[in-house]
């Protein structure tokens, strides 16, 4: 799944010629980092990681939905609709979060509140998410 998500994004960022992150290859790194070494605490660690970053990616795709929704709200007050492509978008990023958002819900069906320490686990790590995010933006 998240190969198909990785194949859309990178389609998209070359159908529309945007500059992707420079720090791809940062995060990746990051990435199997912390997946090693939540793993390394155990299953409820590795799971309560999934949720903190999966409750990350889909807030992050929730801002993108709600900004599509309000150029869509824009336009129905000039008379227009969204052109095709927005709409085939506003979908793929729709369809994409709720896929990620099921990710969290089998992370929390699977013991991810019983980590130890929990919060402090989970908070850093969403810390990081929504900084990695930002500074995607910039970078």
């Amino acid at each position: 799944m998240e190969a198909g998500h990785l194949k859309t994004f990178n389609h998209l960022i070359a159908k529309h010629q945007i500059r992707p992150t420079a720090m791809y290859p940062a995060w990746e790194v990051a990435a199997t980092f912390l997946g090693w070494s939540t793993a390394a605490l155990g299953r409820e660690a590795a799971m309560a990681c999934t949720e903190a970053v999966e409750t990350e990616i889909g807030s992050h795709y929730n801002d993108q939905v709600r900004e599509i929704l309000s150029w869509e709200a824009d336009a129905e007050k000039r008379g227009e609709e969204l052109d095709e492509e927005l709409k085939e978008m506003l979908a793929t990023f729709r369809r994409i979060r709720d896929e990620e958002l099921e990710h969290l819900d089998h992370a929390v069906a699977n013991d991810s509140k019983e980590a130890k320490p929990y919060d402090p686990l989970v908070d850093v790590i969403r810390f990081g998410c929504r900084a990695a995010i930002k500074i995607s933006e910039k970078i």
